[in-house]
């Protein structure tokens, strides 16, 4: 006798790996904004989503694209850039009224020191409340990317020729934090 289908297909968007609705629910259930990282190798994406009628509605978002447009000259794929995004997000989400939000790192694994949650160290520096554990933010020396600082002294000068002198990545990152911070930005 027929008991039904043995196999059940999954939902489109899980079938794509875009969405892990189990830990959807659970962050829904929450009641607060959620705060969306997403990485890619290029950039950054940083949203805070509230629960609507007609489904997710984006109060505010940042991207470590648009860290340019306030003298950002460094690559946007790193540690730094992700922490920036998110005090970007965060004083944008500040200024549209939120104060609190839920890190969703969708199926980004959870890896300590990873760019999802130097976003959400970024979002808590702004001044937004999200609850976390101390011990999955990277170190600061990281965030300010002095990593990236000392490798770059290391490499041969006539070969190492780009854009931007990864050298005084720290200093530059330090400014323009100072800045975002001190509301010396027009976001």
């Amino acid at each position: 006798m027929a008991s039904g289908p043995r196999y059940t297909v999954p939902m489109r968007r899980r079938r794509e790996a875009r969405t892990d609705y189990h830990q959807r629910l659970r962050l829904l259930k929450s009641g607060k904004p959620r705060l969306v990282a997403r990485k890619s190798n290029q950039a950054v994406t940083a949203q805070l989503v509230t629960l609507g009628p007609g489904g997710d509605e984006t109060v505010a978002s940042a991207r470590s694209t648009d860290l340019a447009e306030y003298g950002w000259e460094a690559p946007t794929g790193n540690l730094s850039a992700a922490y920036l995004t998110g005090v970007l997000a965060g004083l944008r989400a500040l200024e549209a009224g939120l104060d609190e939000a839920v890190l969703d790192i969708g199926l980004n694994s959870p890896t300590p020191g990873s760019k999802v949650f130097a976003v959400q160290e970024g979002a808590i520096d702004a001044g937004l409340e999200v609850p976390h554990n101390d011990s999955v933010l990277a170190d600061w020396s990281r965030t300010r990317g002095e990593h990236i600082a000392e490798y770059a002294d290391q490499l041969d000068e006539e070969l190492y020729s780009g854009d931007f002198d990864a050298a005084a990545l720290p200093e530059h990152f330090d400014e323009l934090r100072d800045e975002l911070l001190e509301g010396d930005i027009e976001l």
